[in-house]
């Protein structure tokens, strides 16, 4: 029992030395770049089929001069794929809305799919082939 209690009150000390303080808050959002994360676990047997539904996407983001997401497909561990959003500004307090660029690629993906209802049934397809997925906010010092 005395050894239990040793070993429970080292591994106390040692969360303690560990443990992060509270995240601070930045007194200048300009001072950093801001992004999105996004973890995307797809359904099995379908990540070859989102490959080709975001070729398309790119597609769509070069006809429109827009930028395109830095992707990264994993190799191990739960998801299949990584994407990362630059954003213009700080997202804090931001109602989300269509960005001028956003609307700029929705027009170049009707143009490329002949109407909106093809846009919008490519992007249902792709939102099908998605079993989870995750988006965080997250900042990187300038």
């Amino acid at each position: 029992m005395k050894n239990f209690a040793v070993f429970v009150s080292a591994l106390l000390i040692s969360a303690g030395l560990f443990a992060h303080p509270d995240e601070p808050i930045p007194s200048d959002p300009s001072s950093y770049s801001w992004h999105t994360v996004t973890v995307v676990d797809y359904k099995p047997g379908t990540e070859e089929s989102a490959r080709q539904l975001i070729e398309k996407f790119e597609s769509a983001s070069l006809a429109a001069g827009t930028a395109s997401p830095v992707i990264h497909w994993f190799e191990t561990g739960k998801y299949d794929l990584v994407i990362t959003w630059n954003l213009d500004k700080s997202p804090a307090n931001d109602k989300w809305t269509w960005s001028p660029e956003g609307e700029d690629w929705f027009n170049a993906l009707v143009a490329q799919e002949g109407s909106a209802e093809a846009a919008r049934k490519i992007q249902d397809e792709y939102s099908a082939l998605v079993a989870s997925s995750v988006t965080n906010i997250a900042r990187k010092a300038k």
